[in-house]
């Protein structure tokens, strides 16, 4: 048997192996209540970090929450976040609010929260660091499949 009789034998016959090209999603989503949640990580784990997204439809508004070891920034601190995509970076700041959080006001649609939303579908890891210097790497796998295209969308 020749080599070319031996590849088309193995292609009919459904034996050859397909490389996958589906990559595995750190990201979840879910609804309720009126808000729609986008999380990669485990919220309020002893290890680890987390982000969460939330996008509030009746009042039109969104936030960012993070967590590391199972705890929020200070209030008022600053949160920084490295999104790396390949050999670039990009550095987003922000402040924390009274409860940790970032809020991106009633505009669902505002210049940080967008900048923020396609650094994250777009990119490969994010590092997220707290003031004092705590940081955590999260997986941006499957962002671009669970975050829509515009934010809030």
């Amino acid at each position: 048997m020749t080599h070319r009789t031996m590849i088309a034998a193995a292609i009919l016959s459904g034996c050859v192996a397909v490389p996958a090209t589906a990559q595995r999603s750190f990201w979840s989503s879910s609804f309720g209540q009126g808000n729609m949640e986008y999380l990669t990580g485990e919220w309020d784990a002893a290890t680890g970090g987390a982000l969460l997204l939330n996008c509030s439809t009746p009042n039109n508004s969104a936030s960012l929450s993070t967590q590391i070891a199972g705890q929020s920034p200070p209030p008022g601190s600053d949160l920084t976040l490295a999104v790396q995509r390949g050999r670039a970076s990009q550095t987003l700041r922000f402040r924390a609010g009274p409860q940790g959080s970032v809020a991106f006001g009633r505009s669902a649609s505002s210049a940080p929260l967008r900048q923020l939303w396609e650094a994250l579908r777009a990119g490969d890891t994010v590092t997220i660091r707290y003031a004092d210097g705590r940081s955590s790497v999260q997986s941006l796998a499957g962002a671009a499949r669970t975050l829509p295209a515009r934010p809030c969308g």
